[in-house]
């Protein structure tokens, strides 16, 4: 039995061209051919559950300003990571009305949230 997508109820907040792609406890959301957010919701290390926010390393700093509940990704080490994510974290006391302002930028095509990735663009072939 597949697991249901978490935060589904974002899905009415993203243009309806978005394209989810379903992992191994996470779902994979892409537009215009960038990959923008990942949803995650699994046993296995709940503190990396939320909304990965596909963003460069440019952006972040604006994006934490913009929306303070934003973080940056830690792996169990207790390390930041320099990746091309944040996160905001589910256990977030405004995580619901925070998704929601997420996804409407996302939305407005804010340039900041999205990456173009080798899968990405695959994906933006395929659903030409």
């Amino acid at each position: 039995m597949k697991k249901p997508m978490p935060f589904d109820f974002l899905l009415d907040y993203l243009p309806r061209s978005v394209i989810v792609v379903p992992a191994i406890g996470m779902f994979y959301v892409y537009l215009n051919g960038k990959i923008v957010f990942i949803f995650r919701k699994t046993n296995k290390n709940p503190h990396h559950n939320g909304i990965w926010i596909a963003a460069d390393r440019g952006a972040q700093d604006s994006l934490k300003a913009d929306l303070p509940t934003i973080t940056e990704f830690v792996f169990d080490e207790g390390h930041a990571v320099e990746l091309g994510w944040l996160l905001l974290n589910e256990s977030g006391e405004d995580f619901e009305t925070d998704a929601i302002r997420l996804c409407e930028m996302v939305s407005q095509n804010d340039p900041r949230i999205g990456r173009v990735t080798p899968k990405s663009k695959a994906m933006l072939k395929r659903y030409e």
